[in-house]
């Protein structure tokens, strides 16, 4: 059976049985539903949008307001995010049995956070912790940190790292640096000294004003940091070194691990950095009239920024292109893979229109007021962008070109011109499509 059946503005119904498709609408871009064998999608726009993925793999995802909620449900993740509010579990790493599969939902590790205030944990092996920040916190894995425990912060603060440990007392006044590895005594910024072996040490008097630091960097050995602010600092090491005068008058470094050597006068107004040996500049700035820059591939200019500026990378088979004036307010761009074939396109004017092709396929719409500036963005794309585009266009698999305009007014499908209201009872319906 294949059935369209359109009155608009009320409703659209078509349906194509041979082909496993189904689409509904009703009140243009406000409720919309879509079936195909592979996946289902429902629209109460701007308020739901439910995606669910059809075959052995579960991959569903809901948004609510977007970014207002969100949630996604996977065979091994689950997540639910409002606002600051956000919990998630999945199964350990190499908890699966012999044929890939996690382990029962209780045995999942579990995380739910309200930033900044509550941290609650609960791993796979029934282990819990509870935290009510700023009166108690106590946290594994937490900001790149092993362990953090705080109470009544900022009166106390302990940060583990590996073979360490720094104390917060009055945080960030009074510190020390303890464990298996380190040790010292701050209190800032009058004095410190703190040391972890073979890691780092640090002294200052009077912080910023003399401070001497001394890192390890792995792969080239020590470096030495000083600081006598505002008049000098200085790094030396394996990897780099570098000299500055005032707090912006003069810089130059030589940085052996990335391979450049920097000159500002002053920074960061005019920079200059070339390849080490060579003479010619391959980054020249007079912030913010203009600057250039080309390294590794990839070439970029600005002209007054950011009124202007230009992005470009030209490998053996990979090509790109970017042209934007104030950062989002207008952008050209243009990508080509010819290792995989991939091909796309994209015009935004805030907040005229939206352009784009992607391997053939060329869509967008106008007007184009968050999309224009979120292009690639899916909440905006599927939740808002209906709504306000007043003329859409898409192409078909079988690269035939349709549009609409006003939500389904009048719009051109199957290379005919259709009218607010049609019927098609014949195969020529075989399609099922939105406005």
């Amino acid at each position: 059976m294949a059935l369209d059946v359109k009155l608009w503005p009320f409703f659209r119904y078509a349906r194509d049985d041979e082909r496993g498709l189904m689409h509904w609408s009703a009140f243009g871009p406000l409720l919309e539903y879509t079936s195909t064998p592979e996946r289902r999608d429902l629209w109460v726009r701007p308020v739901l949008g439910l995606h669910q993925r059809r075959g052995t793999a579960r991959d569903d995802r809901a948004d609510i307001f977007y970014p207002l909620a969100s949630s996604q449900w996977r065979d091994d993740y689950q997540s639910f995010r409002f606002l600051l509010f956000t919990y998630r579990t999945s199964p350990p790493p190499g908890s699966e049995d012999e044929h890939g599969r996690p382990p029962p939902l209780e045995r999942w590790a579990s995380r739910l956070t309200v930033l900044p205030f509550v941290f609650y944990r609960h791993t796979a092996d029934g282990a819990t912790s509870f935290s009510l920040f700023p009166l108690w916190l106590d946290a594994d894995d937490f900001f790149g940190y092993e362990h953090v425990r705080a109470v009544l912060f900022p009166a106390y603060l302990r940060l583990t790292e590996p073979d360490a440990e720094r104390s917060f007392y009055a945080f960030p006044f009074v510190s020390t640096v303890g464990g298996p590895l380190g040790h010292g005594l701050r209190i800032w910024p009058v004095w410190g000294d703190g040391e972890v072996a073979g890691r780092w040490h640090t002294r200052y008097v009077l912080w910023p004003f003399a401070v001497w630091d001394d890192r390890m960097i792995p792969g080239w050995g020590w470096e030495r940091r000083r600081i006598y602010f505002p008049a000098y600092a200085a790094i030396d090491g394996a990897a780099r070194t570098s000299r500055g005068y005032g707090v912006v008058g003069y810089l130059h470094t030589v940085d052996t691990r990335r391979g450049h050597e920097t000159f500002a006068s002053p920074w960061p107004v005019r920079v200059r950095e070339r390849a080490l040996g060579a003479s010619e500049y391959r980054t020249w700035r007079l912030f913010p009239f203009y600057g250039r820059s080309e390294n590794r591939d990839v070439a970029s200019r600005f002209w007054v920024w950011p009124a202007y500026r230009t992005k470009s990378q030209d490998v053996d088979d990979f090509h790109y292109r970017r042209r934007d004036v104030g950062l989002i307010l207008w952008r050209r761009q243009m990508l080509d893979s010819d290792a995989s074939g991939h091909h796309e396109q994209l015009l935004t004017l805030f907040p005229l229109v939206r352009s784009a092709s992607d391997d053939g396929r060329a869509f967008g719409q106008a007007p184009a007021l968050a999309d224009s500036l979120l292009p690639k963005n899916r909440g905006v794309l599927d939740l808002w962008a209906p709504i306000y585009g007043l003329y859409r266009w898409d192409t078909r698999p079988d690269g035939a070109r349709d549009w609409n305009l006003a939500w389904g007014l009048v719009a051109r499908e199957d290379g005919a011109l259709r009218g607010p209201w049609h019927l098609d009872l014949t195969p020529a319906a075989a399609s099922a499509h939105g406005d």
